[in-house]
């Protein structure tokens, strides 16, 4: 099979290839500012293309196509993600048998299918475990690591499938996180554990191949995001009381930037990390949780941070986990705390800086979290809520006032990831149970 990139412009019309469209409503670049492709054959084995595109110049709006020849391939699956202040902002894809051209669309209204959502056969693979969402050849895999062990999860007729991956990294998992470390618009994963420095795992097709470890040290939490903003995504790894910077050469070796990053006088018990474009300027900036001290964060410039006491309140929380997302459908990330032993908390973004609004935003009294994932679910358009929870997990409407209503209740959680596991279009939960991974759809 081969893929042809004959040009990636705003006009089509040429018949002798197939086109494929990017679209989106979303406002470039305030809203999506980079476009990574992928095209691959649907055969184990079959080609692939990947490209990320920066919208800017003569390529500074949407739509744009992109000509591809099938070659011997008979069928593909074509994604496309988008990218605001070098994090994913927004995903689609779609299956081609090459017969007709094909529309890829990022736009903001995302909407799931209605009805209450109902548990898909059997829980799978590890308890109690880490999830990371992959998009790649082959569509949408979850990866689990959990104390007992590691599998691929994928899904087939209605069910949830395992498969092996690599051998996990010694330890017990503190986090796991997807991004393209390789350049080819995959998703690949970086794994932080107790036991070993952080571990990379390169897609490989239809599963992953171990890529190799971070540094030497053991680390407490990672984040992943273009931050010098030459289109590869960069690695930040929080200590105890450090923080460093890992630059990608493109090809998933990373470089320690020692000068760019340091979290002395700043940070003493690092427990999680998030990356987004915060106040707008096209950097990610960093937010840093803390196990006994305050919230943290840095302001991103090209490849350097600096430390700012005006994006988030210096409040002391033991935090679980973070997660920077549009909760309020304005395209500005906003800020997901899971607290240990009590209640979650949100903070809008209003101009660059994270202010408190859980108790308008959230139903009250507030769940205690685990873990927070955002996206499109149910028959709206305003971004929902799945809350991975000790004392079972909460699903939560968006409605169009930017607040969250309480839906269905779900299994008790340590973890929860939002993603398209059956390629049909519309998003899924998957929740890290006791009893293994448990897959929600409505």
């Amino acid at each position: 099979m081969r893929f042809v990139l004959v040009t990636f412009v705003a006009a089509a019309g040429c018949t002798d290839a197939i086109t494929v469209e990017i679209a989106s409503d979303r406002p470039v670049p305030s809203a999506i500012d980079h476009v990574c492709i992928g095209v691959a054959d649907t055969k184990v084995g079959g080609g692939q293309f990947g490209q990320d595109y920066a919208l800017t110049g003569d390529l500074g709006r949407l739509p744009q196509t992109l000509r591809v020849e099938a070659g011997h391939a008979g069928s593909a699956l074509a994604w496309v993600r988008g990218d605001r202040g070098g994090v994913a902002a927004a995903l689609a894809s779609a299956r081609t048998d090459f017969s007709r051209d094909l529309t890829l669309s990022l736009n903001t209204c995302v909407k799931g299918p209605g009805g209450a959502p109902a548990q898909q056969g059997d829980a799978v693979g590890p308890a109690a475990a880490k999830l990371a969402a992959s998009e790649g050849p082959g569509g949408n895999l979850v990866v689990a690591i959990g104390p007992s062990g590691a599998a691929v999860i994928d899904a087939q007729h209605g069910a949830l499938v395992t498969s092996a991956g690599p051998t996990p990294p010694a330890g017990n998992p503190i986090a796991i996180v997807a991004a393209d470390l390789d350049g080819d618009c995959d998703d690949d994963l970086v794994i932080v554990t107790d036991g070993a420095p952080p571990t990379v795992w390169i897609r490989d097709g239809q599963g992953f191949k171990d890529g190799g470890t971070i540094g030497g040290s053991i680390a407490a939490a990672v984040a992943l995001g273009d931050v010098d903003r030459d289109g590869r995504t960069d690695v930040v790894l929080g200590y105890a009381g450090t923080l460093e910077l890992w630059l990608n050469d493109g090809a998933g070796n990373f470089t320690h930037a020692t000068q760019a990053l340091s979290g002395a006088g700043h940070v003493s018990s690092v427990s999680a990390l998030a990356l987004g474009d915060v106040d707008g300027d096209g950097s990610p900036d960093l937010i840093v949780g803390q196990s006994s001290a305050p919230l943290a964060a840095w302001l991103g410039g090209t490849g350097t941070f600096t430390f700012s006491t005006s994006i988030v309140p210096a409040v002391s929380l033991p935090v679980v986990s973070l997660a920077l997302a549009d909760a309020d459908g304005d395209y500005d990330p906003d800020l997901a705390v899971s607290v240990k032993g009590a209640a979650m908390r949100l903070y809008i973004d209003r101009d660059g800086h994270l202010e408190d609004q859980s108790f308008v935003r959230l139903p009250q009294p507030a769940p205690i979290a685990n873990a927070v994932a955002f996206g499109g679910w149910d028959d709206g358009c305003e971004p929902d809520a799945v809350i991975a929870a000790d004392a079972g997990a909460a699903t939560l409407h968006g409605q169009p006032t930017g607040t969250f209503a309480s839906a269905q209740s779900a299994p008790p959680a340590s973890a929860v990831v939002m993603t398209d596991i059956d390629d049909d279009g519309d998003l899924d939960a998957l929740l890290a149970t006791d009893q293994g991974v448990v897959w929600l759809a409505r």
